[in-house]
């Protein structure tokens, strides 16, 4: 028995309706807030995963003293002496907001980490749709998101899910960009831009270069031209203002009592360090993107995953060459597009010649090349991929991606000495002592505040309190519970105090202990009274 006509009829035309109703939803943008809400709680719960296979740092540590210090009163950081990048209104707010919530533990370390690499990745795809709707768009977003989605396993993972590594300055940086690419032509939306750029440049130096720096560049090429618009002289005193009013913001924390910072001690690079500089930037673009293979095994798992990735380090390279092509050509790209190139080739430029670079943890100021060079893939290379032969190929090697990232979960969580250390001397009833930096705050955060270690340097004649990333009244022992009695020592650590210079310091221990890796010293008075402060 056949169907009646109108039954018949509404089976056949559903399927052609409801695609024809996706479509609309999609040009409409109704799917974007959705598919964006859906995909920052599982890219959270998948950083926050990832997150935890790297252990903290002394740094990541005492950002989460210095949350935790905000959260319960001390708005300005009274007392505190940060590092030259003081991330004070670009990752200390996040800090706060956790610290707030889970108080002091580690746990605020990853959450952070993760929080500010899914805004990071949600920004940068919204960036990267630019004025596109419907399908286009959600390639360029796709393009994008294959480049940013899954931070390699390792010193990646540290780098990106841990911090504060200029990871919080670079989603400020994407945020005042899509902010200059939707609203850019209205006043409101340049004085947000403002805003913006002044919170990043006083948190971080690092944003002088690769925001400040880019728009100057691009706002003042026209002009050079003898074809500027209204729009680019606001925008160059937008960003000329912004640096004044990072300057003023510091005098208020100042005037307010709040934090001081140590002066950068960066220099131009010698012209010997050039070739160094080269390989460590290389390396650490290719670090970045997961695709350093330098040193890696030939017939190797891990080895394929890198050079996968390094197709799409090489498709960011293609993007970069079409957006210089135009450009000379006479079809210059959009401002945005431009800003971001320029903040790539700055970015790396500042580190090529610059003191900073070192050693493959300083790529953590190669990130906002990452970020804007996987944005700027997605705002050109997506088009330019659509309806090529090329087209399945990219859609292999993101699929490829995806699988890696999910594969990547599988990481062991990174075990953590520190809480072993932490518990032995809360057993023992050692609740404060000094160590080095690097060994110092990390037990602190590691034990929730139970034992507190403050870093210290072991210089001759005498020790001194270590000015850096710490309060001052750690090392006053006047202070209620500041009496230090124990040193910590971490033997796998190179970074760590020598035993000799621990005795030439504060004398022959009264005791010793070797707890797993770490070696504590212990003493029958308080330390902090041969410290110099």
């Amino acid at each position: 028995m056949g169907l009646p006509p109108l039954a018949h009829e509404t089976l056949t035309r559903a399927p052609r309706l409801a695609a024809e109703a996706g479509r609309t939803w999609a040009r409409t943008g109704a799917l974007l807030p959705v598919l964006g809400a859906a995909g920052a709680g599982v890219l959270l719960l998948a950083y926050e995963r990832l997150s935890a296979t790297a252990p903290i740092t002394a740094d990541s540590a005492n950002a989460v003293l210095q949350g935790r210090s905000m959260a319960t009163g001390n708005v300005v950081l009274s007392g505190w002496t940060l590092s030259g990048a003081s991330f004070y209104l670009t990752d200390l707010p996040f800090y706060t907001a956790f610290a707030a919530i889970r108080g002091l533990s580690p746990d605020v370390a990853h959450d952070v980490g993760a929080a500010i690499y899914t805004l990071l990745v949600l920004v940068a795809c919204f960036l990267a749709r630019g004025r596109a709707r419907g399908l286009p768009a959600l390639g360029r977003m796709a393009v994008t998101l294959v480049l940013v989605v899954a931070p390699a396993p390792g010193e990646a993972t540290r780098l990106l899910l841990l911090g504060p590594f200029h990871a919080g300055t670079t989603l400020v940086l994407l945020v005042a960009l899509l902010v200059l690419d939707t609203a850019g032509e209205r006043a409101l939306g340049l004085a947000v831009v403002g805003a913006l750029l002044a919170v990043s440049v006083f948190s971080d130096a690092l944003a002088l270069y690769v925001g400040v720096l880019p728009i100057v560049i691009v706002a003042l090429l026209p002009r050079l031209r003898g074809r500027g618009q209204r729009l680019d002289r606001a925008l160059l005193a937008t960003a000329l203002i912004s640096v004044v009013a990072s300057v003023l913001l510091m005098g208020v924390i100042d005037g307010l009592g709040g934090f001081a910072t140590v002066p950068l001690q960066a220099s131009f690079a010698r012209v010997e360090d050039l070739p160094r500089n080269t390989a460590l930037a290389l390396e650490g673009i290719l670090l970045l993107f997961g695709a350093n293979f330098f040193g890696q095994p030939i017939a190797s798992l891990g080895t394929l995953v890198m050079l996968v990735h390094l197709a799409g380090v090489a498709f960011v390279a293609l993007c970069c060459r079409w957006v210089v092509q135009a450009w000379r050509q006479g079809s210059p790209p959009d401002r945005v597009t431009q800003v971001l190139l320029v903040g790539m080739a700055a970015d790396l430029a500042a580190y090529l010649l610059s003191n900073q670079a070192i050693d493959l943890r300083t790529s953590r100021y190669l990130i906002p090349f990452l970020a804007f060079g996987a944005v700027l893939a997605g705002r050109v290379g997506a088009d330019r991929l659509r309806g090529t032969r090329l087209r399945g190929a990219a859609v292999g090697v993101g699929l490829a991606y995806l699988l890696f990232a999910a594969v990547s979960l599988r990481t062991p969580v990174a075990p953590s000495p520190e809480a072993e250390l932490g518990g032995f001397l809360q057993s023992h009833h050692l609740q404060y002592g000094v160590a080095a930096y690097w060994q110092a705050s990390t037990v602190t955060v590691q034990s929730e505040g139970r034992v507190r270690v403050r870093a210290f340097v072991a210089t001759q004649p005498q020790p001194t309190a270590y000015a850096w990333e710490s309060e001052g009244s750690w090392y006053d022992p006047k202070v209620p519970g500041n009496d230090a009695r124990f040193v910590v020592r971490d033997t796998l650590d190179p970074r760590s105090v020598d035993q000799r210079a621990i005795e030439a310091s504060f004398g022959a221990p009264a005791e010793e202990y070797r707890v797993g890796r770490y070696e504590v010293f212990v003493w029958d008075r308080n330390l902090l009274d041969d410290l110099v402060r």
